[in-house]
């Protein structure tokens, strides 16, 4: 009977020691206020921090013509990294579902609405909507891709474009933002980065 009370007070001791395990990290999605030790388990989404653009890669095709006239017909593949070039250079995602992007002044210059459905990231500005593909997101990283599939006609010259862009981009925590943060909505209109025309432009000057 003595063995049985003491293996059960040797139990409850035991018990009453081991330490809660769960996700102890302030920006996961599943962050575990009760728990004591990190199990490995947090994971991420956009909130959190900004991130800041390394590189982004275009790869596709772009073709011309004017009056049913072929005038170009180019293959485009790019990677830029050079920081002065990279657009949009800065997000910051608030958990109202407010974005802002911020140039490499650290300036506001657009911002606008954001929600998530899986993988797939809709950013909203004034006039534009986005769907990009969320390839893969851990704590310290983002890797992005979006399709631009369309035509438009400028100057007479009607443009046909089929382009995968993928945007690297790196959590900046130096200014932190939580799950339970809202967002300061400032900016202008100074920029609307996500234009397919601006994309285009950066990347090829056409002597027509």
């Amino acid at each position: 009977m003595n063995k049985i009370i003491y293996l059960i007070f040797l139990s409850l001791i035991f018990s009453s020691c081991q330490k809660e395990q769960g996700c102890i990290d302030l920006i996961a999605l599943n962050y575990n206020i009760d728990a004591e030790e990190d199990d490995g388990s947090c994971e991420f989404g956009v909130v959190g921090g900004s991130w800041i653009t390394q590189s982004v890669s275009s790869n596709g095709t772009m073709t011309a013509s004017m009056l049913g006239i072929p005038i170009m017909d180019t293959t485009i593949s790019t990677v830029e990294n050079n920081p002065d070039s990279l657009q949009p250079y800065k997000l910051t995602f608030y958990a109202d579902n407010n974005f802002v992007e911020s140039d490499q002044l650290d300036l506001p210059v657009g911002g606008g609405t954001w929600s998530q459905n899986g993988n797939i990231l809709t950013i909203t500005d004034q006039d534009t909507t986005l769907e990009f593909i969320i390839n893969d997101i851990s704590k310290e990283s983002i890797n992005l891709s979006i399709v631009f599939l369309t035509s438009y006609t400028e100057s007479g010259i009607l443009f046909n474009i089929d382009l995968v862009q993928d945007i690297y981009c790196l959590r900046d925590m130096t200014s932190k933002v939580n799950n339970s943060s809202n967002s300061k909505l400032l900016f202008d209109d100074r920029s609307n980065s996500f234009k397919i025309n601006q994309v285009i432009k950066n990347y090829i000057k056409l002597d027509l």
